[in-house]
């Protein structure tokens, strides 16, 4: 009997339980759907805010490796980064607004497209009344060239042309499109920024508009959110050869053990039911502040302080060795036996 409860318990902690709220958990220490990543901890990003005071530059600034260290403890969080050759930043405005009258558009020239260490795409340096700044560059994007932004919501839907940039709501259901905002406001962030990747207009509901992002998710956003027309440039990416996992370490990108790891059952790939279309109506506030604790061992231990602050297991004798009298007594009687 006790043979099987004991295996009855261990059947048990290997097995999934369903919670009240159908969210699959895990019990045997793995998630229940893939771990979460490292952070990569490349570079510092608020040194490169410290360089520009917080504002747009189309300047190229150095970046302050950290080589996979936390920029506040400078403890080793990501051990598979580190070295890698120098490179520049660039700053990309991923946010395009026009004007909101008919007929009137924003007009930019492009001066270059380059690729950048830091992304995937291909990025262009785009000149208007404005300024200079970095967008991410469509596959048709050329030196010469101008674009357009509109910020005007129109009565029907037109059919956009490839590196203009409209409000959700006056582009035509089918339209590819890319750096799709969230919320319409200039601090939100932008949906496909992949290279080669592009976003489908599925249909229009009332104020919102119904997206298919490239991995068939749909999102229900605002119609006054800005998207630029077109596919990201650089789609051959993923045929090229970069060659051995050496030659990534020019990316700051070590290699990882060489050793066969078994797989057991948490890894590969599901199919499962797309989610539900996820209407992205309010903001989502700042995070909370991070706070930081100091605890002693008896606050640690979680037990009442005062004279009551020992364990009862302590009393019954599994404190290290000692025991108490009666258990001695009859170890003794035992033994002469």
């Amino acid at each position: 009997s006790q043979m099987l409860s004991a295996l009855r318990r261990e059947m048990a902690a290997c097995t999934l339980r369903v919670s009240a709220a159908n969210n699959v958990v895990a019990k045997r220490g793995f998630p229940a759907r893939g771990t979460k990543p490292l952070p990569r901890n490349l570079w510092d990003k608020r040194d490169i805010e410290a360089q520009t005071g917080g504002e747009y530059t189309h300047q190229p600034l150095q970046v302050k490796r950290l080589g996979g260290r936390d920029p506040e403890t400078g403890r080793k969080v990501n051990q598979h980064i580190g070295g890698g050759v120098k490179f520049d930043f660039f700053m990309v405005d991923f946010h395009r607004r026009g004007p909101t009258e008919p007929g009137v558009t924003y007009d930019e020239r492009i001066l270059e497209v380059r690729r950048d260490a830091n992304r995937t795409s291909h990025i262009a340096l785009v000149a208007g009344e404005k300024g200079k700044r970095w967008i991410l560059a469509t596959e048709g994007m050329t030196a010469g060239h101008i674009i357009r932004t509109s910020g005007y919501l129109t009565e029907n839907p037109l059919i956009g042309i490839e590196g203009n940039a409209y409000p959700l709501g006056s582009l035509a259901p089918g339209t590819l499109i890319n750096c799709v905002e969230r919320f319409p406001t200039m601090d939100s962030d932008v949906f496909v920024v992949k290279a080669g990747t592009a976003a489908t207009i599925v249909r229009q509901q009332g104020d919102f508009v119904v997206i298919k992002l490239p991995h068939k998710h749909e999102f229900s956003l605002h119609r006054t959110c800005m998207a630029t027309v077109g596919r990201l440039s650089h789609a051959d990416i993923e045929g090229k050869i970069f060659g051995s996992a050496q030659m990534h370490r020019r990316w700051g990108y070590k290699m990882s053990s060489g050793l066969f790891h078994k797989k057991d059952g948490y890894f590969g790939r599901k199919v499962r039911a797309l989610p539900p279309v996820r209407v992205l109506d309010t903001p989502v506030g700042p995070p909370p502040l991070k706070q930081k604790f100091t605890l002693t061992k008896a606050q640690l231990s979680g037990l009442p302080v005062g004279s009551q602050m020992t364990h009862n297991l302590i009393q019954a004798g599994y404190n290290h060795g000692v025991y108490p009298r009666e258990v001695r007594g009859e170890r003794k009687n035992a033994s002469s036996d």
